[in-house]
């Protein structure tokens, strides 16, 4: 009775512990609830990287823009839409939508659009547009994929990826990609 005993206990440990399996498995790339905050640069061929609000004469984070992922709104209903610039209001380019394991861009604006209409074409070599996206909590992102292969995500740091949209992307009304993360 006491062996039985025994190869009981021994069998229920043995059960609960191949019941554990990798909880890694589960872990996601992005955590809803996490705060975000967007900053966009551009890097002409042969220049200098700069943000977006520097070429209005503003700071470099005057156009900052903050959010905090939901999987049930989007994040940036209007990225880089700005009031009262020297080019007057700027409608916003995209619509950022982020889940835990995505982001996705779609361009906003037409051909009737009077700022970014004399922005729309294709890419030439050495043009980025940079979209840092900084969370308040590390990211488990450690690769990604896209539809999109003028895109790359850059991982700067635990906390900071950067979308770069770079040679062959043709920002045009109407276009859309999503970036698959990992």
């Amino acid at each position: 009775m006491k062996l039985s005993k025994i190869l009981s206990l021994a069998l229920l440990a043995v059960f609960v512990l191949s019941s554990c399996g990798d909880d890694d498995n589960n872990i996601l790339p992005l955590k809803e609830g996490v705060d975000i905050t967007l900053r966009n640069t551009l890097q002409d061929p042969n220049e200098a990287e700069v943000t977006y609000p520097s070429l209005f004469g503003q700071a470099d984070d005057a156009y900052d823009e903050f959010a905090t992922l939901s999987n049930s709104s989007s994040e940036f209903a209007t990225a880089l839409a700005q009031t009262s610039t020297p080019a007057g209001d700027i409608s916003g380019l995209y619509a950022i939508d982020l889940t835990e394991n995505s982001i996705s861009f779609s361009v906003l604006p037409d051909n009737s659009d009077p700022f970014w209409v004399n922005v729309f074409g294709l890419f030439p070599a050495g043009k980025t547009d940079r979209y840092y996206f900084t969370f308040s909590e590390s990211h488990n992102i450690t690769r990604f994929s896209s539809d999109n292969p003028s895109l790359n995500v850059r991982i700067d740091s635990d906390t900071v990826i950067v979308v770069e949209l770079s040679e062959g992307y043709d920002l045009q009304p109407g276009v859309s990609f999503t970036v698959n993360l990992e």
